[in-house]
């Protein structure tokens, strides 16, 4: 048992400090011995838990969306609201805590313009999709809606970064889920009900806590 939560502490220390060198530095500027150099920990026992820096990109970006979904959960009747419904909700704390800090922001350009990464990272936001669409789609359909999404999210995302006054973050997010209603084939009134619910949601509940670096 002490070994397994000497274990878990490692892990921790690691995606700590990881966020930490990540929001200072950048993705790119930051080693995998950078971090080994701040924890203190060889590079033998670094790559035990995480083999390569993606790995621990992936992760953070993985607990990041749970602990989201989490809240999102424990605030809402969620037993009464389908995938769909609880992910617009999840989306409007997503952008926020991404996009309103300029650091944070920074960092997550460099995943938008790592391939490999941000697919690994976006797939795991269409979990809930296909079972709870409200007009049934084969399974063919399915991906290539969300491989159209992944891509809209992506450019809308950067063009965002690269002029983050032309808009607010909100309005980021009500272009990017409206146009995510029609390529899943949502009706657009629906798609609608669900914003207006996840921003009155947003305004009645603060999730300013959970981000995505420090």
């Amino acid at each position: 048992m002490k070994k397994y939560k000497k274990g878990l502490q490692t892990e921790r220390i690691i995606l700590q400090t990881a966020k930490t060198l990540f929001y200072n530095n950048g993705y790119a500027k930051t080693s995998m011995r950078d971090i080994c150099a701040e924890t203190g920990i060889q590079l033998g026992t670094l790559t035990y838990y995480f083999k390569k820096k993606k790995d621990i990109a992936e992760r953070i970006y993985s607990e990041f969306i749970v602990r989201l979904m989490s809240f999102v959960r424990t605030k809402t009747y969620h037993d009464k609201m389908n995938g769909i419904q609880l992910n617009f909700h999840k989306q409007i704390y997503h952008y926020h805590a991404i996009y309103s800090d300029p650091q944070t922001r920074a960092f997550h350009a460099e995943m938008l313009h790592s391939e490999y990464i941000y697919q690994e990272i976006i797939l795991k936001l269409y979990n809930p999709y296909f079972r709870d669409l409200p007009n049934r789609m084969t399974k063919a359909d399915f991906d290539t809606a969300v491989f159209a999404d992944s891509c809209l999210r992506k450019e809308f995302g950067l063009q965002y970064i690269n002029a983050p006054q032309t808009k607010t973050v909100t309005e980021l997010y009500i272009t990017i889920q409206t146009l995510t209603g029609r390529l899943m084939r949502i009706p657009e009134e629906t798609t609608q009900q669900y914003i207006h619910e996840a921003l009155t949601f947003f305004n009645d509940h603060d999730g300013s806590a959970i981000r995505l670096l420090i």
